[in-house]
């Protein structure tokens, strides 16, 4: 969530979530976010009802206790993959980048101390 509350920043929004309307004041630059994700979990509620029909075997939260299990885990797949992608990545961007300092180490040499020409 973005660190500035003032009310001037803040937007306040509806969501219906497992027949529950929500009102929240989030940032403004932050409303589609929330609004993704109240339709992201109203679409996992839909898939574990219809997967787990009898009521009788799954108490009243349960299905909100299982899709949230279900986007907290896919989070943390996403972020795992994030992280091995970033740990992937930055040995290649320090290596690029110590190529690029050479070359504008070069640059400025040539820039500074012009090769004579010889006439």
């Amino acid at each position: 969530m973005d660190t500035n509350t003032s009310p001037e920043a803040l937007q306040r929004i509806t969501l219906a979530v497992e027949h529950t309307r929500l009102s929240l004041h989030v940032p403004r630059s932050e409303e589609r976010f929330y609004r993704d994700a109240g339709e992201e979990i109203a679409t996992t509620l839909r898939i574990y009802r219809y997967k787990y029909p009898n009521r009788s075997e799954v108490p009243a939260e349960g299905y909100l206790a299982m899709a949230a299990i279900d986007i907290a885990t896919r989070y943390k797949q996403v972020h795992t993959a994030l992280e091995a992608r970033k740990q992937t990545l930055t040995p290649r961007l320090v290596e690029i980048n110590e190529e690029l300092e050479a070359l504008i180490s070069q640059a400025r040499q040539l820039i500074d101390d012009p090769p004579t020409s010889s006439r």
